[in-house]
């Protein structure tokens, strides 16, 4: 079933007109970068926000309720595109270096670059289980590192392909750590000890996720595999001729996934809603560049682009909003959602705490 973006019950917002505050971070040139994970950027903790700018690179934390800016941390020239919380510890990164911060100050407790300060080495982001987190490099290598002291563990070498980079963000499951690499392979290794477990190869290049679904494991290269995470085997696989996947999605009952498409972009994205058997739904969103974040609590999918923001149904795929950007630094970051607020970060570096739309029960705005 293909579903086009003209939901007649929809209504449109623009930014402004559900905006409760706005902040202009400073010396900001462009802050949002493309996800290679479904983790929102600014991340809600407690009574705050923490924000990862790409440009320069920086991370700041805001009171939740106001906007006010409490501290701003300058790091490298570039960041990634979100951070990330556990154990009251805030872990960010840039181009070369993983910070560990203090979430109250943004004082660095420790730091980890594994080869210096003048290249690009780390694209992946962190992954922290029972005490020790996983981060992949540019080198080929997935590095197990002490997360309260930044001291390595150990370190794998994944791989000895000449396109080597490890860029994705590693999952644990079942006491293996596994992360998908350029060299079109998935990997697995026991958590505590490195100890090799599985490989299985894929059809691409992985720089994103992979996403738990269910008791499977979504790995995203050029086409989209579900594996069984305790030995790689495949379970099913959905391709797309002539165009590739981007980024994916569980929402506990399907997989949702954004493709590539043409470039430039020519006025709409396709999407697809997948399970255990294969696609069931397709739908084009008026948008480009499509990130998704599913929200349980909500039962909603929100579509983060270069527009705006939609907030689509997961059972149906239709746009039930869509909330535009139109002025306001257009590409929108995965959004983070808490009670009534949805608090979104802009390219040009403001950050909105936005009233959320009302949803009636018949699905429209």
């Amino acid at each position: 079933m293909n579903l086009p973006n003209s939901h007649v019950g929809f209504r449109t917002f623009s930014f402004e007109e559900l905006t409760v505050w706005r902040t202009e971070l400073p010396d900001v040139k462009f802050a949002v970068l493309p996800p290679g994970n479904t983790r929102p950027n600014p991340l809600i903790a407690d009574d705050r926000l923490f924000v990862s700018i790409f440009s320069p690179g920086a991370v700041c934390a805001l009171e939740r309720d106001t906007g006010r800016l409490i501290w701003r941390r300058e790091l490298a020239k570039f960041c990634g595109a979100s951070v990330y919380l556990h154990d009251r510890n805030l872990y960010a990164k840039s181009s070369h270096t993983l910070y560990s911060l203090q979430p109250d100050s943004g004082e660095i407790r420790w730091s980890f670059c594994p080869y210096g300060t003048d290249g690009e080495w780390i694209y992946s982001s962190p992954t922290i289980y029972q005490g020790s987190l996983y981060i992949g490099d540019r080198k080929g290598f997935l590095h197990c590192l002490d997360s309260n002291t930044g001291e390595t563990i150990w370190s794998k070498r994944t791989n000895s392909d000449e396109n080597d980079d490890v860029n994705s963000t590693p999952v644990v499951v079942n006491g293996l750590v596994v992360v998908p690499t350029n060299a079109k392979i998935v990997v697995a290794y026991e958590a505590v000890t490195g100890q090799d477990v599985w490989e299985q190869k894929v059809d691409g290049p992985s720089t994103f996720g992979p996403v738990l679904h269910k008791d499977l494991l979504v790995v995203v290269a050029e086409s989209v595999y579900l594996l069984d995470p305790t030995n790689g085997k495949l379970r099913q696989h959905s391709e797309w001729k002539g165009d590739s996947v981007a980024f994916a999605e569980s929402t506990g009952r399907d997989v949702v996934i954004a493709l590539r498409g043409a470039w430039p972009p020519k006025g709409s994205s396709e999407s697809a809603f997948l399970n255990e058997s294969g696609v069931h739904r397709t739908a084009s969103l008026i948008g480009y560049c499509l990130h998704f974040r599913y929200l349980t609590e909500k039962r909603l999918l929100y579509a983060s682009h270069l527009q705006g923001v939609d907030l689509l149904s997961p059972d149906t795929a239709e746009v039930l909003c869509k909330l535009t950007t139109t002025g306001r630094g257009g590409d929108a970051a995965l959004v983070d959602v808490k009670g009534d607020r949805i608090y979104a970060l802009t390219e040009g570096g403001s950050v909105h705490s936005l009233r959320h739309p009302d949803l009636r029960a018949n699905g429209s705005c």
